[in-house]
């Protein structure tokens, strides 16, 4: 006859976790959550820049086609039509709209007028900019552009001016410079008031500033259906692969006013900024602080992502939301990074397309190298 084994408390099944060991097992989780969670976000954000760079690849690709079927001069950074009179002119329109036939938009660019400011109200085009969102032109981490019609994340190398970048020239009288009245308050190397050889004329009255302005940028607006000023592709003196051509501006135009076809400097062009009256024949060769004023006077930072955390539309500098670097493409056509941390001389020699070009009582940039930045 089979005897039953007693039931004891030694032998009976246990059943749950103890205190200790519930808490073992939480701290173990969040051990390994605390060791994924980095490589997750890290994995995304690699994500996200691999992206950038590819989208800002396809923009340079469509800026060498452009150039392509342009004799090789690139388009310009924005397009100023006639105004009523005097220096009055009407904004019309940026690079990105020229860009249309080459990004998949042939059918945008044929139904745009380029005879009515991008902002018109009775100009189509205001609401075919504002209703379309490019791909091209975004990138992820730039909450204010991706997947936002008329989102516009990358600007152009517009070179050396002054120090405010909202009206960015200063004016000169008609009385002493009759040209420069048409560039009134214009980013143009026409007017800005550098006076590089030191003879006491600036803009349009010395063509010898002009030409050392001109030379510290990529492209350039055009002003009344004036000739095409940006380089060519086949005069960049400095080299193509040290010559930046577009980077990233998150804070590039503000959504509530602006979209992709707005051609003021601070909606689609990054530039450097400088004091004018410190201006020297040693400028190029020494750079000076970049230094930007808002209009109460406050100073703006304008080296890469300094300015990434400004009001949305307020600056023309290069900013970014990768950590730590900034998206760029080079007129070579490559797309790369720079360091937020990059040598100050350095970025400014990035910048000019023939800034070490020798000339008479300037004292010229020295050539950089791909091992520079």
């Amino acid at each position: 006859m089979q005897s039953r084994r007693p039931t004891t408390a030694s032998n009976k099944r246990r059943r749950g976790f103890t205190l200790i060991e519930l808490l073992v097992v939480i701290s173990i989780i969040a051990t390994l959550m605390s060791l994924i969670l980095p490589a997750i976000q890290n994995a995304r954000e690699a994500g996200r820049r691999t992206q950038c760079l590819n989208n800002l690849r396809n923009v340079t690709v469509a800026m060498h086609n452009f150039a392509s079927s342009n004799k090789s001069r690139l388009p310009a950074s924005a397009t100023f039509l006639p105004g009523g009179s005097g220096d009055d002119h009407v904004e019309g329109y940026s690079w990105a709209v020229e860009l249309l036939p080459f990004l998949d938009q042939q059918g945008t660019y044929d139904r745009w007028n380029k005879g009515i400011a991008w902002n018109a109200g009775s100009n189509a085009s205001a609401a075919l900019a504002s209703g379309l969102y490019v791909p091209a032109f975004a990138c992820p981490n730039d909450e204010s552009a991706f997947q936002t019609p008329g989102g516009l994340t990358y600007v152009v190398n517009s070179g050396f001016g002054d120090t405010d970048p909202g009206t960015d020239t200063v004016s000169n009288s008609a009385a002493t410079a009759p040209v420069a009245t048409t560039h009134t308050n214009r980013h143009s190397y026409v007017v800005e008031p550098f006076d590089w050889n030191g003879d006491g004329n600036v803009g349009v009255i010395d063509g010898s500033d002009q030409a050392v302005t001109q030379a510290t940028g990529v492209m350039w607006p055009s002003f009344a259906n004036e000739n095409n000023q940006s380089s060519t592709l086949g005069k960049i003196y400095d080299g193509t692969s040290n010559t930046l051509l577009l980077g990233e501006n998150i804070k590039s135009g503000d959504p509530s006013t602006t979209n992709w076809a707005d051609p003021r400097t601070r909606a689609c062009s990054f530039m450097y900024p400088l004091t004018a009256g410190s201006i020297t024949a040693t400028t190029l060769s020494n750079p000076l602080p970049a230094i930007a004023l808002d209009s109460s006077g406050n100073r703006l930072p304008a080296y890469p992502n300094e300015s990434k955390n400004a009001a949305q539309g307020s600056t023309a500098f290069l900013a970014s939301s990768h950590p730590g670097i900034v998206v760029v493409s080079f007129v070579d056509g490559s797309a790369s990074t720079i360091s937020e941390g990059i040598d100050k001389t350095v970025y400014t020699s990035l910048i000019t397309p023939a800034g070490t070009r020798l000339r008479n009582g300037l004292t010229v940039e020295k050539p950089v190298s791909a091992d520079s930045f």
